[in-house]
């Protein structure tokens, strides 16, 4: 592949007025709106456990795993969302908007069926699974109803969802996900305000009300997803007969991205339920803390995740346009921006741990203990955090899927869970020795992602996906 003479995009966020690339504007332009709609997400999320730590130690914990099980295992599925981004951005910068439409709901289509058999056997197993996992009656009880409610209410959708956003942003709009996630965290946080606790005449569900509120909002922010892409007046050229038929060497394409980024999901998020399953067995305060901890500690993950998709939307659009110098830069400069602002969220951290805990109220004194100090150690991760998602999320514009799982594979593999399952087991240490783990494994992916990126060939990816060399 060579580089073209000529730019064919007309982007605003990427042509400057003298008709240059703008790498730094063109993240900047991309990044923002995705900052404030995970930070909305964020907000919802520590609002929730903030809410049901206040009902006490056994309903934290169960709100928490709870979504963990859940919402963890529909963001594996969710890798359709990275297929379909990466393919969307490609066509989108060779312009061929008509492949792109078609891409994205053949993608949306899949998603559908799998969320309907996901369903299913959630809905016949999970109770043997948490009966099986927990050990504690209580936190049993609780766990299964959270997990039931969010499910049926709307938690179903986060798949669609995914796939969904991911199509949007392909085509370099970051801005309407925000506006839908802010739509849907406001109806979120309203309803936890309501059912949670019973205010303004409504029932006191607890554990109940918060499910309802969170799966709830899922199913709205879909419904407003897919309208968007029926009813947009934008360059994708989207409709119901981009959802059907099947189309086989679309789906094969999909597929050929989205099974190996679904394999690196399934690593990070099968880590992080079996790092969660082992972490009950030092008791709910311990949980508690973790949970309050990671609550904390997703301010930070804001920018990573936006800087993550900006790469792979825009690394894709470079390339698809023919622009391979451009896509390389594009990658290194969204890392250096990322990282710098991780690593500020990593002071505060550091020096003011009590203030950021404060905020969740713990009624627990040993709750509030123990996550300030998971908290200090998680100011050592974020410049690694920040290194492994961006990095992660550049390659994967080039289409490299495979790279990521096998270090995020090797990482959770060989690092995270046997040093884990030596500080709970063996040396039976608190919960934020934990955290210690983590960091040494945020360290190692962080630098061979690295290395991946800097020793790719960039002159001999594949060739761009287009109507001629799909057949």
């Amino acid at each position: 592949m060579t580089e073209k003479k000529q730019d064919i995009i007309n982007e605003p966020a990427l042509i400057g007025s003298d008709g240059k690339y703008r790498p730094v504007l063109s993240i900047l332009i991309l990044a923002w709106p995705v900052v404030i709609e995970m930070g909305l997400h964020t907000f919802v999320w520590i609002f929730d456990t903030a809410m049901v730590m206040r009902l006490g130690a056994h309903e934290a914990t169960a709100v928490e795993y709870g979504a963990i099980v859940l919402f963890n295992s529909l963001m594996i599925l969710g890798a359709l969302g990275i297929g379909a981004n990466s393919l969307v951005a490609r066509y989108t910068g060779a312009q061929d908007m008509q492949r792109a439409a078609l891409t994205g709901g053949q993608a949306i289509s899949i998603s559908f069926l799998i969320t309907a058999t996901f369903t299913l056997v959630s809905l016949l197993s999970y109770q043997s699974f948490f009966d099986w996992i927990i050990k504690d009656a209580i936190t049993i009880a609780l766990t299964e109803e959270y997990f039931y409610y969010v499910l049926v209410s709307g938690g179903f959708a986060l798949l669609p969802l995914v796939v969904a956003s991911g199509v949007i942003r392909g085509i370099g709009n970051t801005r309407v996900p925000m506006i839908i996630a802010l739509i849907a965290n406001t109806y979120n946080v309203i309803g936890d305000y309501l059912l949670i606790f019973g205010n303004f005449g409504f029932p006191a569900l607890g554990v109940k009300g918060a499910a309802l509120a969170t799966g709830s909002a899922q199913l709205i922010a879909l419904v407003l997803s897919i309208g968007y892409l029926l009813w947009q007046k934008g360059i994708l050229p989207f409709s119901l007969r981009s959802l059907f038929p099947f189309d086989k060497e679309v789906i094969k394409e999909v597929l050929k991205l989205s099974i190996p980024a679904g394999a690196e999901e399934l690593t990070h998020s099968g880590s992080r339920m079996i790092t969660a399953s082992w972490i009950t067995v030092l008791g709910p305060v311990a949980f508690a803390a973790n949970a309050a901890a990671i609550a904390a500690e997703a301010f930070s993950f804001m920018p990573g995740q936006a800087f993550a998709i900006a790469a792979t939307t825009l690394v894709g659009q470079r390339l698809g346009a023919g622009f391979i110098r451009q896509a390389r830069e594009t990658g290194y400069w969204a890392v250096a921006i990322g990282t710098a602002l991780m690593s500020a969220f990593g002071l505060i951290f550091f020096f003011f741990p009590y203030l950021v805990m404060s905020l969740f109220d713990p009624p627990d004194p040993e709750v509030l203990r123990l996550g300030i100090l998971c908290l200090q150690i998680a100011a050592v991760e974020q410049p690694f955090i920040a290194l492994t998602m961006i990095f992660s999320g550049a390659l994967k514009g080039t289409g490299d899927t495979k790279g990521p799982f096998k270090i995020g594979l090797y990482s959770n593999l060989f690092v995270r869970l046997p040093l884990i399952y030596l500080v709970i087991y063996v040396l039976h240490l608190e919960v934020y020795y934990i955290w210690w783990v983590t960091a040494i494994q945020y360290a190692v992916s962080a630098l061979l992602l690295y290395i991946r990126y800097r020793r790719k060939d960039w002159n001999q990816l594949e060739p761009i996906p287009t109507i001629d060399n799909l057949g």
